[in-house]
């Protein structure tokens, strides 16, 4: 029997990871550039969420990228080193990264991969933690460990500050264009332990 199986697991799935997608799906369809053609979703998971948005906004062509491609999954998944993505420069008028960056080798290395295949235009959209302390780092860890369990998902609980979230942008030659924050992206009584001061959705456009 495979772990997304098991009842602890489903109702995992039910209960967080359902309204999840939801409130995401709504979240970055309102801070994604309007017209948008061509969708690549990096870290994409099993590409529901990628799939929710890009029938919100009428997108035409949609891929995504995983470092482990699931056997089942909602969209089209190419198989990704974490570090380079396998598409020229300016193919997509959105980028997404959602939940991916604190598991990322070399975060900064996947933000600037994302803004060299962004079109004239074009926006990245990501949604990830602030890390404010031991504590929020603690929750943060626990919270990624019991989200990611059944998938297999490598947790490495690179959570950053937001001044370090500012760095990390402008070294990856992008600009901080807008910022949801906090995101409450869980339910209750859910997001009374996930904080929704720790999460944050941003719309990132090329520096220059």
């Amino acid at each position: 029997m495979r772990l997304s199986n098991l009842p602890i697991f489903r109702w995992h799935t039910a209960q967080i990871h359902v309204p999840r997608v939801e409130r995401l799906s709504r979240a970055i369809t309102e801070l994604s550039p309007r017209g948008a053609r061509a969708m690549l979703d990096v870290g994409c998971g099993d590409g529901t969420l990628a799939r929710d948005v890009a029938q919100r906004l009428g997108v035409e062509e949609l891929v995504g990228v995983d470092v482990k491609v699931r056997d089942e999954v909602a969209i089209d998944v190419k198989p990704y080193d974490g570090r380079v993505l396998p598409f020229d420069d300016a193919s997509f008028d959105l980028v997404t990264i959602a939940d991916v960056l604190h598991h990322a080798e070399s975060p900064e290395a996947v933000v600037g991969e994302a803004m060299r295949v962004l079109r004239p235009g074009g926006a990245l959209i990501i949604k990830d933690h602030f890390r404010f302390g031991p504590v929020s780092n603690a929750t943060l860890l626990a919270m990624d460990i019991v989200g990611n369990y059944a998938a297999g998902v490598l947790v490495r609980g690179k959570y950053l500050s937001p001044t370090e979230w500012v760095t990390l942008i402008a070294k990856a030659q992008g600009r901080i264009d807008d910022l949801v924050w906090p995101f409450e992206v869980h339910s209750l009584p859910w997001r009374i332990v996930t904080r929704s001061e720790y999460q944050f959705l941003m719309r990132v456009r090329p520096a220059t």
